[in-house]
């Protein structure tokens, strides 16, 4: 009993330091997890919830399945989705939705991938140069085989000698 006296008078007089460090230790971790869990998290919620506001009719959406389609209509009561399948059309839970990109921005893309189209008088003229350039590269490439005989037949003849 004695020691059992002596044990917890040496860590009340000792653990006073050592127990505010510990609780500052606690506070620092849990502030640590805040900013690099649970933040992070809520910002996505809030980006998500954004992006469910301002979905509209005629927005191509891709569910969390990965169906694609276009939306034909939206019940923000009843938290139902109507999209457009190539002509099925199928309800979903506005959860459901993984992405949605405004009709505006799908339009806008298309015109920026679209390849450009170029004339045929302009391809006429770039055919001509092509061709000169090709019989440059073949008469260049004629020209080396007879010089590397050239230089055979000079070795073939110091070596005689």
């Amino acid at each position: 009993m004695e020691n059992l006296n002596i044990l917890t008078l040496g860590a009340a007089a000792g653990g006073g330091a050592g127990s505010y460090t510990m609780i500052i230790f606690i506070i620092i971790l849990f502030v640590g997890m805040y900013f690099i869990s649970i933040r992070p998290q809520k910002k996505q919620q809030q980006k998500r919830q954004e992006m469910l506001k301002q979905m509209s009719k005629g927005d191509k959406v891709v569910t969390l399945g990965g169906i694609k389609g276009t939306i034909e209509s939206i019940d923000r009561d009843s938290k139902e989705v109507v999209v457009d399948c190539d002509g099925i059309y199928l309800t979903f839970d506005l959860n459901f939705i993984r992405k949605a990109t405004s009709a505006d921005n799908v339009k806008e893309s298309t015109t920026k991938n679209a390849p450009k189209k170029v004339e045929p008088a302009e391809e006429a003229k770039k055919q001509p140069a092509d061709d000169s350039a090709k019989e440059a590269k073949s008469e260049a490439t004629a020209e080396k085989p007879a010089e590397e005989t050239k230089t055979d037949d000079t070795k073939s003849d110091s070596s005689d000698k």
